[in-house]
């Protein structure tokens, strides 16, 4: 499977997750994942995957709901503009998704 391929399967496995569970669930996700594919799943691939599954439901979100006007808001509450806590909330996503990936992949040897 490619790069591209298991990014994109990793990122609808964060939006049905997250739908179904939250986003506690999304660092537990990132340790199955690369202990399922322990040659290709990586840390990167898990954080990319899960972003781009959280873009995905804030794209959802926005085309049913005023998701400009509370990135704003919510954004003004941590004094930065609402693109920037956008931009936060993706990398909320990334982080926990390449933390439980690299808690799962363990200390390295050499």
């Amino acid at each position: 499977m490619s790069r591209a391929a298991q990014i994109a399967l990793f990122a609808a496995c964060v939006v049905v997750g997250t739908l179904l569970a939250g986003w506690w669930l999304i660092p537990g996700m990132g340790m199955l994942w690369v202990r399922a594919l322990p040659r290709s799943g990586s840390p990167v691939a898990c954080a990319a995957g899960s972003a781009m599954g959280w873009l995905v439901l804030l794209g959802w979100d926005a085309l049913h709901g005023p998701v400009a006007v509370l990135a704003q808001r919510v954004g003004g509450v941590f004094l930065m503009p609402g693109w920037m806590f956008t931009v936060v909330t993706l990398l909320f996503a990334a982080l926990l998704a390449a933390s439980g990936a690299l808690a799962a992949k363990g200390p390295r040897t050499r």
